[in-house]
C-alpha cells in the first residue's frame, strides 16, 4: 500500500490531464447509460407496434418517454410512416450519441497515455539522476547489470503498474456511473448485484497477494540476467580464450530457467483468476435474470425497465471484473515500483552542499593520522601521515592491496576516511563543497575509459565550455594531436563503445588530453603507463611529464621510468607508509621493502632505468 501510495502521487503532477482523461470516460459511460435508455425506449415501441401489426390495425399509439421515473414528453405516433420515422429518430439519436463517446474516447487515450509516458520519462530521470549521485563504495558492492536492471526492467514492469492504475482509475468511473443508474433502474437489485460482485473483488485480492510474492523473485531473476549478459558480453574475449562458450551457455540456461519457472507460477495465477472471475460474472448475471424475470412476471417491473437494467447490469460487470483484474495484475508490477524507490532512495553525494572553507588555489596535500577502512572491520589504510607540496611529484609502490589506490580515491573523497583529517592548503576536504574539490582533481586511470562519441568530444569532456582551439592545444599537449590527423575524420572520428576502436596508447594520451583539457592542481595517475608497448609509453610518459608539471602528482607507477622522475617515493604495506624517500635513498637501505621489491625484478638487469618493475 506504501508503495501504491507513493506511486499515485507521481500521477499528482499531471492533474489535470487525469481530470481530462476521467472526465470523457464519465461521458462515455454517461453516453453508454443514455444508449442502454434508448434501446430500452425503443424496444418498448418495437413491442407496442407489433401488436398493430399482428392486428391488422392502423397503429395510434401514445408513448411516454421516461428516465428513472421523470417524464420527458409524450411521444404520439400515427400509421406506418410514423412508426418508421420514430425508429430512425431512436437509431440516429444512438448514432449521435456513439459518435460524442467515440470522440472522448480519442481525448481519453491520449491524455491517460501522455501521462503514462510522462511518468515513465520522470522515473528515468530520476534513476539516472540517482546512479550517478551515488558515492563509489555503491558501485564497489552492487553488480553493474543489477543496477542496469532497475533503469530497464524495473521501469518497464512500472509501465504495467500505471497502466492498471489508469485502468483502475476508469473502470471505477465506469462503476460508479453504472452502479447509479442501475439503483435509479431498481435499488433491491442494484444492491443484490454489487453484494455478489463484491466476492470476486475478495478473491481477485488473494490472487494478488500470491502474485505480489512471486514477482519479487521474479525481478530478481531478471537483473541476475542482466547482470550476467553484461559482464560476460563485457568479457567475451575471455570467454573464448579459455574455450568456456558451452559452460556460459548452461550457467544463461539455469538463470533464464529459474526466471521462467517463477513466471509460469504468476502465469498459472493469473490464468486461474481469469475463469473464476468470469464465473462469477455469469452467475450474477443468471441470478439478477431470474430475479427480475420474477419481478416482470410479478408485475412490479416493465418490460423497458427490465431491458433497461439488463444492458447496464452487463455494462457493469466488465469494470467490475477489470478492477479485480487490474488489482491482482498490479502486485506483480508493484514490486518494481518498489525496488525502484529504494534505489531512488539511497543516500547520494550533494555535490553542491554549502562549504565552509574557500576552494583551495594551491594544492598542498596533507594526511594526519588517517585510517579507513570498506567493511568497519578490517582497515585498508593505518595511520597515514604527510605532507605534499604543490608540484611535487609522489610516487606510491608497494604490493598488491597495500593501500595504493585506496589513498589516491581518498583525495577526491571517493570515500571518506575513518579516522584523521586530509587537508588541501589547510583546509579539511570534508568541509569542502565536493563539486570545489573535484573540479580540482583530474584522474588518469590504468583502464581508460572513453564513451562512445568522437575524440573531439571525450577530450571536451575535461572541460565542457572548451572551445575547438583549446581542445586541440590539450590534444598537441598530449601528444594525441599527431596520431588524430591521420585518421580519416581526424577528431570527428568515432571512438566506439569504450573506445575500443583505438589502441591502448591512444586511449591514453586522449585521457591525458582530458586531463590537460581540465588544468587540475591535482593530479592522480593509477598505473597511467602499466599496459603500454615500450613505444606508446613513451608518447604517454613525454605527455604525462607535461601535464605534471607545477601540479602537485599521486603516481602509482610500476614502470621505473615513472618513479625515476618523482621527487619522493612513498612505499606501503598492509596500509601503512614503512618507507619514504627518493629511489636513491630508498635503494640504500639492506632491508628495506623498495630495494626487495627492486631486486626481485631487477635483479637479472641491473640499474635498468626506464625499463619495467
Amino acid at each position: 500500500m506504501t508503495t501504491f501510495l507513493r506511486l499515485s502521487k507521481y500521477f499528482l503532477a499531471y492533474r489535470w490531464r487525469i481530470f481530462a482523461g476521467l472526465f470523457s470516460v464519465a461521458v462515455m459511460s454517461t453516453a453508454d447509460t443514455i444508449s442502454a435508455f434508448l434501446v430500452a425506449q425503443l424496444f418498448a415501441v418495437l413491442k407496442e407496434i407489433e401488436g398493430f401489426v399482428r392486428r391488422g390495425s392502423e397503429i395510434a399509439i401514445s408513448v411516454p418517454v421516461e428516465i428513472y421515473g421523470y417524464r420527458l414528453r409524450e411521444l404520439t405516433i400515427t400509421g406506418y410512416s410514423e412508426s418508421f420515422d420514430i425508429i430512425v429518430l431512436f437509431a440516429a439519436a444512438i448514432t449521435v450519441i456513439i459518435l460524442v463517446k467515440v470522440c472522448f474516447v480519442y481525448v481519453r487515450e491520449y491524455m491517460m497515455s501522455s501521462v503514462q509516458q510522462k511518468i515513465l520519462m520522470k522515473f528515468r530521470v530520476e534513476l539516472f539522476d540517482t546512479v550517478v549521485m551515488l558515492p563509489a563504495k555503491y558501485f564497489d558492492k552492487q553488480k553493474t547489470g543489477r543496477i542496469m536492471s532497475r533503469i530497464t526492467n524495473d521501469v518497464n514492469a512500472v509501465e504495467q503498474s500505471l497502466f492498471q492504475i489508469i485502468e483502475m482509475a476508469q473502470n471505477s468511473i465506469y462503476a460508479i456511473i453504472f452502479a447509479t443508474a442501475l439503483f435509479y433502474t431498481n435499488w433491491q437489485l442494484t444492491i443484490f448485484t454489487i453484494v455478489v460482485f463484491s466476492i470476486s473483488g475478495i478473491i481477485s485480492r488473494k490472487f494478488g497477494d500470491r502474485i505480489r510474492s512471486i514477482s519479487r523473485e521474479i525481478m530478481n531473476t531478471l537483473a541476475e540476467i542482466t547482470a550476467f549478459l553484461q559482464e560476460k558480453i563485457a568479457s567475451i574475449r575471455i570467454v573464448k580464450f579459455f574455450t568456456r562458450e558451452e559452460f556460459e551457455k548452461e550457467n544463461f540456461r539455469a538463470k533464464v530457467g529459474e526466471n521462467y519457472r517463477h513466471s509460469m507460477k504468476v502465469v498459472k495465477t493469473v490464468a486461474l483468476l481469469s475463469p473464476i472471475n468470469e464465473f462469477f460474472n455469469t452467475l450474477v448475471i443468471a441470478l439478477v435474470v431470474i430475479f427480475t424475470a420474477y419481478l416482470f412476471i410479478e408485475g412490479s417491473m416493465t418490460i423497458q425497465m427490465m431491458i433497461q437494467f439488463l444492458i447496464l447490469m452487463t455494462f457493469l460487470a466488465k469494470p467490475v471484473k477489470a478492477i479485480g483484474e487490474n488489482a491482482a495484475r498490479l502486485q506483480k508490477s508493484l514490486v518494481s515500483a518498489g525496488f525502484i524507490f529504494e534505489m531512488i532512495d539511497l543516500e547520494k553525494e550533494d555535490l553542491s552542499k554549502p562549504a565552509s572553507v574557500s576552494p583551495f588555489e594551491t594544492g598542498n596535500v596533507s594526511f594526519r593520522n588517517v585510517s579507513f577502512s570498506y567493511d568497519g572491520e578490517i582497515p585498508a589504510l593505518r595511520n597515514i601521515t604527510f605532507d605534499v607540496r604543490k608540484g611535487e611529484r609522489i610516487a606510491l609502490v608497494g604490493p598488491s592491496g597495500s593501500g595504493k589506490t585506496t589513498l589516491i580515491n581518498l583525495i577526491p573523497r571517493f570515500y571518506e576516511s575513518t579516522e584523521g583529517t586530509i587537508t588541501i592548503d589547510g583546509s579539511a576536504t570534508s568541509l569542502m563543497r565536493l563539486s570545489d574539490l573535484r573540479s580540482q582533481i583530474a584522474v588518469v586511470p590504468q583502464e581508460v575509459m572513453l564513451f562512445a562519441g568522437t575524440i573531439h568530444d571525450n577530450i571536451r569532456y575535461g572541460r565542457l565550455e572548451a572551445t575547438r582551439d583549446e581542445v586541440v592545444a590539450a590534444a598537441q599537449a598530449a601528444n594525441a594531436h599527431e596520431f588524430i590527423e591521420r585518421l580519416e575524420r581526424k577528431y570527428e572520428t568515432e571512438v566506439g563503445e569504450r573506445g575500443l576502436q583505438l589502441s591502448g596508447g591512444q586511449r591514453q594520451r586522449i585521457a591525458i588530453a582530458r586531463a590537460v583539457l581540465r588544468n587540475p592542481k591535482i593530479l592522480l595517475l593509477d598505473e597511467a603507463t602499466s599496459a603500454l608497448d615500450t613505444e606508446s609509453e613513451l608518447a604517454v610518459q613525454e605527455a604525462l611529464d607535461r601535464l605534471m608539471e607545477g601540479r602537485t602528482s599521486f603516481i602509482i607507477a610500476h614502470r621505473l621510468s615513472t618513479v625515476y622522475r618523482c621527487d619522493r617515493i612513498f612505499v606501503l604495506e598492509e596500509g601503512r607508509i614503512v618507507e619514504q624517500g627518493t629511489h636513491d635513498e630508498l635503494l640504500q637501505k639492506d632491508s628495506g621493502l623498495y630495494k626487495r621489491l627492486y631486486s626481485l625484478q631487477f635483479a637479472e638487469n641491473g640499474d635498468l632505468r626506464g625499463e619495467e618493475t
